[in-house]
């Protein structure tokens, strides 16, 4: 049988045809490494291409002419959804229904004890006979089964504890407990030895928490536990004062369980036994419940997940406070008492908690108990969160503590010079300066404008001390308007006015008279002579802002006639430029850092992709470091596929001078962590902190590059740095305010703080009020006071009150930077192609669809929960890769196909590169085998497991550059999956989107990795769909919403959203 895929009209003669017999897959070969596969210089079927990108991947590998899949991975993509639909092309045996029999000879304690694989057992527990196995495959009978993952690894464990020699007691109770729970998971046949023989060996711990209030001390009480964990555990752990290599526990069934207790888990024991009954209290348990890694040794990240613990502390109620201080001052300014607004750090509706601080030597209590050196401050039984507002809000009342201590024994009259004690409107002490009276203040507070005119006639009339004067103006007002007039003369002038005006003049010149004779009682007459009062000088504010500009105004930097941004000398200026967009993002960073950190501590940088964040950043920065006078150093905190980036950036755009960069991670970290033993017992045994770096680890740094899992992990000497500038790249990690990650990040004393992310707000608006309590503390007030405030009107549904959205979007307007591409980027124009978007549909098509379609109805009326997802999936690919479905079937029944080979012979004639979309690793395999075929293109994929790193040599990176470093047509693959950072393909101009994402904002970054600063054509974006004339296909209604979900797209406030709640109207 032959199958045609390329067809022209009959006079063209022109007929490429596949011949079905040179493309059977090579049948696949097994032993004990794993899947071999007969490798072929030209590929020719789909498992050829899917082995070849299996090893561009690195997840196989080629030796000897054969493709070798790990057992191992191959038990991975099992599990990967990405590969379920073209592990078939594998030709891979049925699985197998035959379970593992077992059997022991010799006991535990002697050193030939065995565990022998005897054989197979039926699901009707029949032993067969001549089982032959290689690898993770059974010949049975001449048939090949393949077992599971759980069995494989039994059978390796069993092949490796047999290797061992000279075997001891441990060394077989170790081996067992791992057997034995493989066993019992893979439905094993067991002798009647080892039935009996119970022996648990846990790696993973799951800490229990139980709160208890003693007096007014918080008392936490930790459970380790671990699967299938005795009921009686703990009993017989707190027997003993030192914890146990073996544990021997009597079971309910009269049974013994050995509990072997693997080196880490011990480690991590240890430290727990170490707590009085396993019982923390007061700081220390703030300390650990805040981060039980720092306190629980360098084995407890591998021992106990950050989840399991947070979902601990969720189930025994235990969470922590913000704090905002109020402070009271007496009448000459002295500090008196405070009010204390505690805030929960959750999501639970929750009133603030009211302390107060009722004189001066509790203040200082509460002073000290803050200094003491702990990530938690402790206070009358609530964990206060320690962050930089916090610890500013605590200096300005040591401030407001010294300041009484040192005036107590000063006299009244320094008191009153000092101009310290007053605020920043009083800028000086001297005689009363004479005020423009342009702006006048009624009795009644209310203030007006006095015209000019008026202003001069007063000022005319107040050197007449003549009573007659005001009386006679106060008599020409009554007589004209007893006789209608609107106006008067004023008395010995010719100046003409009207009535109202001449009653606000008379009423001005009566006060001001009876002002002077109050003042001339209270005055001796001896003291007439020396007339003269000093007074508090204040900017007056009357005709400009002199003291206190609007926040709008001081931060706001005009987009058109800024100031040209300061540059740092290392900026290869010769061989690089800025955009005016970056150079305005620069001076915009340098406006707001003028004001820090008195008036500013942050801002968030939310540009759209690919407008050059970092360089900007970077730019920012070096300026900084050349020019402070006091220079400190800056932290960029990013994920680690990012700081590669970094530094790689500031190579390219900077010379050597530039500055001295660390990279704090990885291998580079364990050279400056002081052991564990070298830690003072102070901070070991009261605090539990047994998680630092060396007191010079800094040394001259300039730049600190680090993860945000090391930032959590060493914030005690982290956050002890007097931090100028720190970058969170990617911050969307710190959106969750109960994170470790967070409150760490919070923790952190910076000068100024900026937040990078494009997404601000992905899930609600809690992901916004986060981030500016990272950059500006109590700018959005406390997380309930927000949801109440905000949150909730604004997400209530339709009906979201958008001008409470107006409201918030101005409130953090002056510190927020968002640019999109479409609005600053010099770049070509991008071209939607809208004509793809009416391929005709198949007749072998229409037939599958209408399949669907009726059995959906079918089940949906049978009460199917997951009859929609599978018809959609079904009808996704229908559209897109009918093949799939029907194999066997021509390739002229998948138009789209051929729209695309069409499409792609115009733009090889342009000599011009393609990116084609498609998360769904058949179809890509399908095209890399078709577009070989017809185009001679060994073509390139990646997805997002491909190897971020530079140092292997098939990483993602590399692949793309091979593809950009061809000369002349070419087409890559990707995944939506692999483009979320990092991916920069500008040599290609056309992005086809062969299949769709849900989601709009996803869809867009991939089209950016083409569409961004340094590409120098114009741009086409193809959207293809199968289009139907009597109905609206699937491709057809997903095009519909997520054009309608793309209209919003630009507006950073709406939360990301993906088509998963609307997947009803697809069908």
């Amino acid at each position: 049988m032959k199958l045609a895929f390329w067809k022209k009209e009959k006079d063209t003669k022109f007929v490429t045809e596949i011949n079905l017999v040179d493309s059977v897959i090579t049948p696949l070969q097994y032993d004990e490494v794993g899947l071999l596969y007969t490798y072929k210089q030209n590929a020719k079927n789909d498992a050829d291409f899917y082995w070849q990108s299996l090893e561009e991947e690195d997840i196989a590998y080629r030796i000897d002419g054969q493709y070798v899949l790990p057992w191992e991975d191959f038990f991975q993509l099992q599990q990967d959804p990405d590969h379920s639909n073209v592990l078939p092309l594998l030709n891979l045996p049925k699985q197998t229904k035959l379970y593992p029999v077992l059997r022991s000879e010799g006991g535990l304690s002697n050193s030939d004890f065995k565990i022998i694989l005897d054989g197979w057992r039926d699901q009707n527990g029949i032993k067969l006979k001549g089982i032959k196995r290689g690898g993770a495959v059974l010949d049975v009978e001449g048939e090949e089964q393949l077992i599971d993952e759980i069995t494989w690894k039994l059978v390796e464990k069993i092949k490796e504890f047999s290797r061992l020699v000279d075997k001891n007691y441990k060394q077989n109770q170790k081996y067992w407990a791992q057997i034995r729970s493989l066993a019992n998971r893979s439905q094993a046949n067991l002798d009647d030895f080892l039935k009996k023989t119970v022996v648990l060996a846990p790696e993973k711990l799951q800490l229990n928490l139980r709160k208890n209030e003693i007096s007014t001390e918080s008392v936490v009480e930790v459970q380790p536990d671990f699967e299938e964990a005795p009921s009686n555990w703990l009993q017989v752990f707190d027997k003993y004062n030192q914890v146990q290599d073996q544990y021997s526990i009597s079971l309910p069934d009269g049974g013994i369980a050995h509990v072997v207790i693997d080196p880490q888990v011990k480690n991590v024991l240890n430290e727990i036994k170490k707590m009085p009954n396993r019982r923390v209290s007061g700081e220390r348990a703030q300390t650990f419940l805040h981060n039980p890694f720092a306190q629980l040794g360098d084995d407890a990240s591998e021992v106990i997940s950050p989840e399991s613990f947070e979902q601990s502390k969720q189930e025994a109620k235990i969470y922590s406070y913000s704090l905002q201080l109020d402070k009271r001052y007496n009448e000459v300014g002295h500090y008196v008492s405070s009010h204390l607004h505690l805030n929960e750090n959750s999501d639970r509706d929750q009133q603030p908690i009211i302390l107060e601080l009722v004189n001066l030597e509790q203040t200082k209590y509460f002073i000290d108990a803050f200094d003491k050196p702990s990530p938690v401050f402790l206070w009358a039984g609530y964990a206060i969160d320690r962050t930089s507002y916090l610890d500013h809000q605590i200096q300005d009342l040591k401030s407001d503590i010294l300041e009484i201590q040192k005036f107590q024994d000063e006299l009244q009259a320094k008191q009153i010079l000092d101009l310290s004690n007053y605020s920043e409107r009083v800028i000086g002490i001297g005689e009363a300066q004479k005020l423009n009276p342009g702006f006048v203040q009624k009795d009644s507070g209310e203030s007006v404008w006095l015209p000019q005119h008026l202003v001069e006639l007063e000022q005319h009339l107040q050197k007449s001390s003549e009573d007659q004067t005001f009386q006679l103006l106060e008599q020409l007002i009554k007589q004209a308007e007893q006789v209608g007039k609107a106006r008067v003369v004023i008395p010995n002038t010719d100046t003409e006015v009207s009535i109202d005006e001449a009653k606000e003049l008379l009423n001005k010149l009566k006060t001001s008279k009876k002002n002077s004779l109050l003042e001339l009682e209270k005055e001796p007459l001896e003291n007439l002579q020396k007339k003269k009062k000093d007074t508090l000088l204040i900017a007056s504010n009357i005709e400009e802002a002199e003291f206190t500009k609007q926040r709008m105004e001081l931060l706001t930097l005009d987009k058109v006639s800024f100031p040209p941004p300061r540059l740092p000398s290392s900026f290869r200026k010769q061989e690089f430029s800025l955009k005016q967009h970056q150079e305005y993002g620069i001076s915009w960073l340098q406006n707001l850092y003028q004001y820090a950190p008195e008036n500013v501590s942050g801002c968030l940088l939310a540009d759209d992709m690919g407008l050059g964040k970092t360089l900007q950043l970077l730019c920012f920065i070096g300026e900084y470091l050349e020019t402070a006078k006091q220079k400190k150093p800056v932290l960029i905190v990013a994920p680690v596929s990012l700081l590669e980036n970094w530094e790689a950036e500031a190579n390219r755009f900077f010379s050597a001078k530039f500055a001295k960069i660390l990279s704090l991670y990885g291998e580079n970290l364990k050279d400056r962590k002081i052991p564990k033993l070298l830690i003072s017992a102070q901070l070991r045994e009261d605090h539990g902190i047994t998680n630092l770096l060396e007191e010079d680890w800094l040394g001259d740094t300039d730049i600190v590059l680090t993860t945000y899992e090391t930032m959590r992990d060493l914030e005690f000497s982290l956050a002890r740095v007097d931090w100028s500038i720190m970058v969170c790249d990617e911050a969307q990690k710190i959106k969750v305010p109960t994170a470790m990650v967070t409150k760490a990040a919070k923790a952190q004393k910076a000068d100024f703080k900026i937040a990078c992310t494009g997404t601000p707000v992905e899930n609600s608006l809690v992901d916004l009020w986060c981030l500016f309590d990272f950059i500006q503390e109590n700018l959005l007030g406390s997380l309930s006071a927000f949801n109440k405030t905000y949150r909730r009107p604004i997400e209530s549904g339709e009906n979201a009150d958008s001008q409470l959205l107006e409201q918030l979007r101005e409130l953090i307007k002056p510190q927020v930077l968002r640019r999109m591409k479409k609005e600053v980027a010099d770049l070509p124009n991008k071209n939607e192609v809208s004509d793809c978007k009416k391929i005709g549909i198949s007749m072998l098509q229409r037939q599958l669809y209408a399949e669907v379609i009726n059995r959906y109805q079918k089940l949906s009326t049978e009460g199917n929960q997951g009859a929609m997802l599978a018809s959609l999936h079904s009808m996704r690919m229908i559209c897109a890769h009918p093949l799939q479905i029907r194999p066997d079937a021509s390739i002229q029944d998948s138009p789209k196909v051929d729209w695309l080979i069409k499409t792609l012979e115009q733009i090889k004639a342009k000599n011009e590169k393609v990116i084609i979309f498609t998360e769904f690793r058949d179809i890509q395999v399908f095209l890399k085998r078709i577009l070989l075929e017809r185009f001679g293109l060994n073509i390139t994929t990646v997805n997002g497991d491909s190897s971020t790193s530079s140092k292997k040599g098939l990483s993602r990176q590399n692949l793309i550059d091979k593809f950009q470093n061809t000369v002349g047509f070419n087409v890559i693959i990707l995944s939506t999956v692999a483009v979320g950072f990092g991916v920069n393909i500008q040599k290609a101009n056309h992005v086809i989107h062969y299949t769709r994402s849900w989601n709009p904002a996803k869809e867009d970054q991939a089209t950016d990795r083409a569409y961004r600063i340094g590409q120098d054509k114009e741009v086409f974006v193809y959207y293809p769909s199968i289009s139907a004339h009597d109905f609206d296909t699937f491709e057809i209604k997903l095009d519909y919403l997520l054009s309608s979900k793309r209209a919003l797209a630009d507006d950073m406030l709406k939360p990301s959203t993906d088509l998963t709640k609307e997947l009803s109207k697809l069908i």
